[in-house]
């Protein structure tokens, strides 16, 4: 047996890490690659590649090869099915990694196609040639503003005439995906690991769109546990079966949740649980972590989102980010200094941590417990000449000088460094990053907030009480949890624009009483709190059952569980 050699092709490694294409000490943990010989466990391939290679599948590509994971049970399998004529074709970047993939896999020069290089610069060759039949493999998981800017402009020239909108936000995982599906033949398949931001991100709502418009059948496994605890990256297997032309059809879609990777390999027969699993469909801006609910709440929650009465909260409420200070060390001091500086006529309250926002009211007494155990006080010399300015303030602003706080990016584009932007006093707070449930919380000690914590400010007519009560019901906790995104830590997180979608089932004229339910809050007993609220707003107003009613508390549970449990 003959096999290929390449000999081996200079690259600037310079160039490379500046490219972020391999993992490096100074990459942070959730982008590290989760391909090739770093975190995808062989086993776990030869699943895939048992599951997409078929008697059918004579031409195989692999993106993003690494050392070979992937593609010795490809190999393996291509082999078996169909030994005289295939072809699997091989991409990798870095030659010390495809190096290490021939001597692994053995194969001949007929056997694989081996391509140095980076996927998007090969990729107007891989379209001028016949599409492929399979793509297999785990894509690497970097951030677009973090690579090269020539490799990023070829990516982009692609997704464009693919007729994607890409944004620097997004994560070149999502374009390998994007990509692949154009080089796929009619009836072709689809078998990746990727993280599970497929499931929630925005920048993927595209990608989630396209996928169900290009496939017969959409397959994803999720895991209760983290598969690469090392990394604490949550991923899912996306199997995407029966690629066709978008004729106006969306995916039959079936999911899959277990223990671990062992789970998957010891128990699960593919071909038979897709048979006796329930079919699920998507639709248009819907992420796709509700997927993953039991039939009977899946369909409740759906059924309910249709209900004319409910409006997303932007209608009601504009949601922006808290303070952006720039160094809240500097900008943000407890009282005392605040005293020292002879500051409290250039300083106002604030809230910095979600913890401090214990129910539906955020009074002075509540300021008052957070005040005494942390910083609460944001410095504000906006509108203010210098020469106003007293001199402990003055002092106080030269040894933030010398500390180089002035240097750091916020503070420098700034006309003057010490001039925190958008200082106002909202309406309500939101939290941002969400442990057991959201809240709208009115503030009553007309303080303001870090970024930790979103400011609401409601709309003419709309009464912060009121909208704070309604708000805390199961349907738009359950939304909250569909609508954010989670990470391994079990955090949930509501960016602005997706707080502003949350469902708000909305009636001004609702009689409800905001001190019962603060005080149920204050004490612990959210259940006996959202009974309150679900038997006025989704019971009274809405008109749903009791059963409907638990069933959309049954999915906030089980979404919000299972985000809580993974580890």
């Amino acid at each position: 047996m003959t096999r290929l050699v390449m000999k081996p092709m200079k690259i600037d490694k310079k160039a490379l890490k500046m490219n972020l294409f391999f993992e490096t000490n100074k990459a942070p943990a959730t982008e590290r690659k989760l391909r090739g010989g770093y975190y995808t466990p062989e086993k776990l391939a030869s699943y895939l590649a048992d599951w997409a290679i078929r008697g059918d599948s004579y031409r195989v590509l692999e993106p993003s090869c690494g050392d070979g994971n992937f593609l010795i049970p490809a190999l393996n399998k291509l082999r078996k099915v169909c030994p005289e004529s295939f072809c699997l074709t091989a991409i990798e970047l870095e030659t010390d990694e495809i190096l290490a993939a021939q001597n692994r896999t053995l194969a001949t020069e007929r056997e694989v196609d081996w391509r140095l290089g980076d996927f998007f610069q090969h990729y107007s060759d891989l379209c001028s040639e016949k599409p492929y039949d399979v793509i297999i493999g785990n894509p690497p998981f970097i951030r677009f503003q973090n690579i090269d800017t020539n490799i990023r402009d070829i990516a982009f020239s692609h997704l464009k005439k693919a007729n994607y909108k890409p944004t620097k936000l997004a994560n070149i995982w999502a374009a390998f995906v994007q990509l692949s599906i154009e080089l796929l033949n009619n009836n072709g398949r689809m078998a990746l690991v990727l993280p599970a931001e497929l499931l929630q991100v925005n920048y993927a709502e595209e990608l989630r769109s396209r996928l169900v418009a290009s496939f017969e059948n959409i397959l994803i496994i999720g895991f209760r546990k983290l598969v690469f605890p090392d990394i604490q990256q949550e991923v899912v297997l996306l199997l995407a079966d029966g690629k066709r032309v978008n004729d106006g059809r969306l995916s039959d879609i079936h999911t899959i949740e277990l223990e671990d990777g062992e789970e998957l390999f010891k128990s699960v027969d593919l071909t038979h649980a897709v048979k006796h699993l329930p079919v699920k469909h998507t639709h248009p801006g819907m992420k796709w972590t509700s997927l993953f609910l039991s039939a009977d709440k899946f369909s409740a929650l759906e059924k309910v989102a249709k209900h004319p009465s409910l409006v997303p909260l932007g209608k009601l409420a504009d949601v922006d980010v808290g303070l952006v200070t720039g160094r809240n060390s500097f900008f943000v001091i407890r009282k005392e200094i605040v005293q020292a500086l002879n500051a409290a006529s250039f300083s106002l309250p604030i809230v910095g941590r979600t913890s401090g926002l214990k129910s539906l009211i955020f009074n002075d007494s509540d300021f008052e417990v957070l005040s005494n155990s942390n910083p609460a006080f944001v410095l504000d010399f906006n509108k203010k000449r210098t020469e106003d300015i007293p001199n402990t303030l003055l002092k106080y602003i030269s040894h933030g000088e010398k500390e180089g706080v002035n240097k750091g990016y916020k503070c420098s584009i700034r006309k003057r460094w010490f001039d925190v932007p958008s200082i106002y006093t909202p309406d309500a707070f939101l939290f941002r990053q969400i442990h057991r449930y959201p809240l709208l919380v009115v503030n009553d000690a007309k303080a303001t907030s870090t970024d930790t914590v979103h400011r609401v400010r409601v709309k003419e007519g709309v009464s912060p009480r009121k909208l704070a009560c309604i708000f805390f019901n199961s349907l738009t906790l359950a939304w909250a949890e569909v609508a954010g995104r989670s990470y391994g830590g079990g955090v949930l997180e509501l960016e602005p624009n997706e707080a502003e979608k949350l469902l708000i089932p909305w009636n001004a004229d609702l009689d409800i009483d905001i001190e019962k339910i603060d005080k149920l809050l204050r004490s612990g007993q959210e259940i006996e709190a959202l009974d309150y609220v679900d038997s006025i707003v989704l019971n009274g107003f809405l008109g749903l059952n009791q059963v409907s009613i638990l069933e959309i508390r049954g999915a906030w549970q089980e979404l919000r569980d299972r985000r809580i449990n993974r580890k």
